[in-house]
C-alpha cells in the first residue's frame, strides 16, 4: 500500500514523502516495515504516538499515526524540541481529554514522522 509521510525535523520545513507499506493482513501486523521506514529518520527505539492532524495543514483532523524517538528527551543532551509535531501531539489530547493549557502537556523532541492516515496496527 502507497501512503504518504510528513517527515518533521526541529526548526526545519516539514518534507512530504511517499512510502510503500505492505499490507498488514497476515497476522503479524506491519511493525518491520514501518520499523525500516521510520527508525533512520527518528533514531532508535520508535514510539508510535496517536494524534489528530490534517495531512495538509488545515483544520479537517482525522485520526493519524505519528512516530517519534521514544528517548529523545533522556539523550545527553537531550534532542530539539520540534515545536511542529508537538502541536500535533498536544492536539490529541486536548480533543479527547478536554486538556486547557497546552504547555502543561509534554512536548515531541527531535524527528517526527507522521502518516497520512492509520497505519499502526
Amino acid at each position: 500500500m502507497k501512503t504518504r509521510i510528513l517527515i518533521m525535523l526541529p526548526g526545519e520545513p516539514a518534507e512530504l514523502r511517499d512510502v510503500e507499506l505492505p499490507d498488514a493482513d497476515d497476522g503479524q501486523g506491519n511493525y518491520k516495515a514501518l520499523k525500516a521506514i521510520i527508525e533512520p529518520i527518528t533514531g532508535h527505539p520508535l514510539e508510535h504516538v496517536t494524534v489528530w492532524a490534517d495531512f495538509s495543514g488545515g483544520n479537517a483532523f482525522k485520526r493519524a499515526d505519528m512516530f517519534v524517538n521514544e528517548m529523545g528527551h533522556l539523550e545527553t543532551p537531550p534532542m530539539p524540541r520540534n515545536d511542529a509535531a508537538t502541536e500535533i501531539y498536544r492536539r490529541n489530547a486536548i480533543m479527547n481529554h478536554g486538556e486547557a493549557v497546552p504547555e502543561s502537556l509534554p512536548s515531541i523532541v527531535g524527528p517526527a514522522v507522521l502518516f497520512e492516515h492509520i497505519v499502526w496496527r
